[in-house]
């Protein structure tokens, strides 16, 4: 079974929970002792899970300015910070053209796995 680290990592910290390897390309600073899957046994193995936020096309460029510059300032909270980090989550604050080339590999990256293509 696969689960978000924010789900599993209390129960892997008290050893109620055995995690066999993380998802991620590189070990995660949070359990440096739990090998990648792609060290423990899939190479090229790296699928993240990761969130983002869309707006409709079309929405004004100030509307979309003004949420990107608030959500840069939310991620940057201290209090946030100290949550995610608690809850085992890195946080990743992106321009809206970094985050549409990320989301355009990651599409072309699951494209190319599965073989499934939409449209």
């Amino acid at each position: 079974m696969m689960a978000p680290m924010q789900l599993a990592l209390a129960d892997v910290r008290a050893g109620s929970l055995c995690a066999l390897g993380v998802t991620t390309r590189s070990r995660s600073r949070f359990l440096p002792e739990v090998p990648t899957v792609a060290e423990a046994s899939v190479s090229g193995f790296d699928h993240p899970i990761w969130y983002g936020v869309w707006v409709p096309a079309g929405t004004a460029a100030g509307v979309v300015d003004q949420l990107a510059k608030d959500i840069a300032r939310v991620l940057a909270a201290p209090e946030l910070r100290a949550w995610l980090e608690e809850h085992g989550a890195d946080r990743m604050s992106m321009t809206q053209p970094e985050f549409a080339r990320f989301v355009l590999k990651e599409s072309e990256s699951a494209e190319r796995e599965t073989g499934y293509e939409e449209g």
